[in-house]
């Protein structure tokens, strides 16, 4: 990591932080302040700055807003806690990142675009069509 840090350190699950960059539009439905959260995400991750984010386990800030997530876990019907911690893993093997690591925006950024898509991307993501990976 770099040695410019921010006062702020994002913390997010790994799915975001790979995912979310890539997706067009918003999900309908979720409501404002998760509408906010994800275009933070969208923001800080294409911008290659020199935000710090820090991989988290577990439901974080966007999550957190999420109607679909109860005591912490996501309800899902597209993929429930256990499923979205699978996903995580296989996310986190592929890109060679663990929980509680640390990189600039600009460094996962770097990093994802490197890797992507990912086999999990081309086989067991339902958001394919709202992906610019595939579009």
């Amino acid at each position: 990591m770099t040695s410019k840090q921010n006062d702020e350190v994002m913390k997010w699950r790994p799915h975001h932080i790979y995912c979310v960059p890539f997706l067009a539009g918003n999900f309908p439905g979720r409501g404002d302040e998760f509408d906010r959260i994800e275009d933070k995400i969208k923001k800080t991750l294409r911008s290659y700055a020199d935000t710090v984010v820090e991989v988290i386990e577990g439901a974080d800030e966007l999550c957190r807003t999420c109607p679909l997530c109860r005591n912490n876990r996501c309800q899902s019907p597209n993929g429930d806690e256990e499923a979205v911690r699978k996903w995580d893993g296989v996310i986190m093997k592929r890109l060679g990142i663990s929980y509680g690591e640390r990189k600039t925006a600009k460094e996962f950024r770097s990093l994802i675009e490197q890797r992507a898509p990912l086999d999990f991307c081309r086989t067991r993501c339902s958001w394919k069509d709202a992906c610019a990976v595939f579009g």
